[in-house]
């Protein structure tokens, strides 16, 4: 292209450049009409007069296309409100999770970095200390009595679980009950509740301190959903902790075991310690 350019006269090459100012200029002016809506009156000319109508028309849809339905906002700002309250429970349901991984993570059996000593009150409303429950096997379960179904039905599991253990292995296994609720589960309501589920279930409670204390010990996670000082619920972790003979946790058993499995395994731990321990 550039060499038939350099062969073009001076005067070609000046006619060519007048002709491409001129396309230019109309082109321009086209498009200055078409985003007006409108182009000069029609001249006598008929091609003129059919342009004029086809730019009519194509400015007119160029414009109803450009214009936003009020239904369009309206989903849109529902669009935005779903995905702003959907990534606020996601998020929650994300820190969850991580807690709830962090417990899994640890080792089944052995010792691992949760557990320790800890000081809560017992049922005579006196100060009850983790020593106090060494010498034999100890279940702990972290909820509160206000709880509509998760804690009752783990309870009873628990209960049933440790009457096999006994069955099979002639050793007991103490069921512990520890709050997560000390604002409203005093020392008389726990010992109520824990009567429910097995004679032998330990309630335990305490300052809100106290909790505090030994449920980081266990990585126990709680939380209150709602806002009243009152009526509220408390979402936690649904985890119950197998306790040694010296105080060790050794394993941990998430909802999805049944009463079955939990006694299985304990009766493993049992029959081991008894291999290990000869006068348990």
């Amino acid at each position: 292209m550039w060499s038939l350019w350099r062969r073009c006269s001076s005067d070609a090459r000046a006619g060519i450049r007048s002709l491409l100012r001129s396309a230019g200029a109309a082109q321009e002016s086209g498009h200055r009409a078409l985003q007006a809506g409108r182009l000069a009156p029609a001249t006598s000319s008929s091609s003129s007069s059919s342009w004029s109508r086809s730019a009519r028309e194509f400015s007119s849809k160029a414009s109803s296309s450009s214009r936003i339905p009020p239904q369009a906002l309206s989903y849109g700002s529902l669009a935005v409100l779903m995905a702003t309250g959907g990534g606020i429970a996601a998020y929650y349901r994300y820190l969850r999770e991580e807690h709830v991984k962090e417990v899994k993570n640890l080792p089944s059996s052995g010792k691992a970095a949760v557990g320790g000593p800890w000081t809560l009150v017992g049922p005579n409303g006196q100060a009850f200390d983790s020593k106090s429950l060494e010498g034999e096997f100890s279940l702990l379960y972290f909820g509160f009595t206000f709880c509509p179904d998760i804690c009752p039905d783990e309870l009873e599991k628990i209960a049933e679980s440790v009457d096999l253990v006994e069955k099979l292995t002639k050793r007991k296994v103490r069921p512990v009950f520890i709050t997560i609720d000390p604002e409203r589960d005093s020392t008389e309501i726990v010992n109520e509740y824990c009567e429910e589920f097995h004679p032998r279930l330990l309630g335990l409670t305490g300052s809100a301190e106290q909790i505090k204390r030994v449920t980081r010990l266990f990585r126990v996670y709680f939380s209150k959903t709602n806002d009243s000082a009152e009526d509220y619920l408390i979402d936690h972790s649904i985890i119950s902790y197998l306790v040694d003979p010296e105080g060790n946790f050794v394993k941990f058993f998430g909802k999805n075991s049944t009463a079955n499995d939990m006694a299985m395994e304990m009766k493993r731990f049992v029959d081991n310690w008894k291999n290990a321990h000869r006068n348990y």
